[in-house]
């Protein structure tokens, strides 16, 4: 079987799952939300060697812990095309040049994947939204676009070139030679190793997800209710905003927008059922 049919299979498959979950091709998604709104449960789990699994006949999918949170997303998604094709148990390891990501069955998975996070509605409503084309936005922009999306800054820019043909190849190639960590070096002013999130008022339906010590930049007039996150400092882009302790924290702003998001915060590396990683754990200690 072609590429070119695997793709569309694959298209067609994540445009029937989104409708399924009752999710419009515009909208931004929760994979782990999504998941389980289908019945499947979500499990991460450790082990540096550890990249996904679908256990064939169970409604369970299991992703990997350690891994940058645009990785797992994507291997949610990934794991949940071997669900929905009824493909064979499956587990992943974190050898990506091994000879079987060339198999049909694996083409198929990624490029469901990849069109169930970032359909072509949801990526140019993303950029209409924030008032720039796909093809000059700066790479902040894109950024920004990647986090509202749940996958990797490089994993939008590669959809975009490659299955979308919303920028050039030298547009890549510019794009790609400024890694991500140099871009939150931008937004924060200063560097940082952790995730970090950038999220406006064009930020919508989908909640902010953070594990502890994780930071988001915020709207400058921005008001925390809750206890799993707090306000840590200013930058150029807003206020900067870390997760602190486990639960879910509400962003407003005061004006007459009324603009509002969800922070949910998570252990690092959190290790259990997906659906209960942000319930506030009585034991853990207050943030001082």
């Amino acid at each position: 079987m072609t590429r070119v049919r695997l793709a569309r299979i694959g298209l067609r498959g994540a445009i029937e799952v989104r409708r399924r979950a009752g999710i419009d091709r515009d909208t931004p998604i929760c994979i782990y939300d999504l998941a389980e709104a289908l019945g499947i449960e979500v499990w991460f789990f450790g082990g540096s060697s550890f990249a996904g699994m679908y256990p064939h006949g169970y409604n369970k999918l299991f992703v990997p812990a350690e891994r940058p949170a645009g990785r797992k997303a994507f291997t949610c998604a990934h794991e949940l095309a071997h669900w929905y094709f009824g493909h064979g148990s499956r587990v992943e390891e974190m050898d990506f040049d091994r000879s079987d990501q060339d198999t049909p069955e694996e083409l198929l998975a990624n490029t469901f994947a990849s069109y169930l996070l970032m359909p072509r509605a949801a990526v140019t409503t993303a950029f209409f939204r924030r008032n720039v084309e796909p093809h000059t936005a700066d790479p902040i922009d894109i950024y920004s676009v990647a986090c509202q999306l749940g996958v990797g800054y490089e994993t939008l820019l590669q959809h975009m070139r490659w299955s979308l043909n919303l920028i050039s190849l030298a547009r890549l190639t510019d794009l790609l030679a400024i890694p991500p960590k140099e871009i939150r070096r931008a937004l924060l002013g200063r560097s940082t190793t952790g995730y970090l999130v950038l999220a406006g008022p064009e930020w919508q339906t989908v909640a902010i997800d953070l594990e502890i010590g994780d930071t988001a930049v915020l709207p400058t007039q921005i008001r925390l209710n809750g206890r799993s996150a707090k306000i840590v400092g200013q930058c150029l882009y807003g206020t900067v905003v870390e997760g602190t302790r486990t639960g879910l924290t509400q962003a407003l702003v005061d004006t007459d927008d009324g603009w509002s998001a969800m922070l949910r915060v998570s252990r690092r590396q959190y290790s259990g059922r997906g659906a209960y990683r942000h319930l506030e754990d009585p034991d853990e200690d207050e943030p001082t």
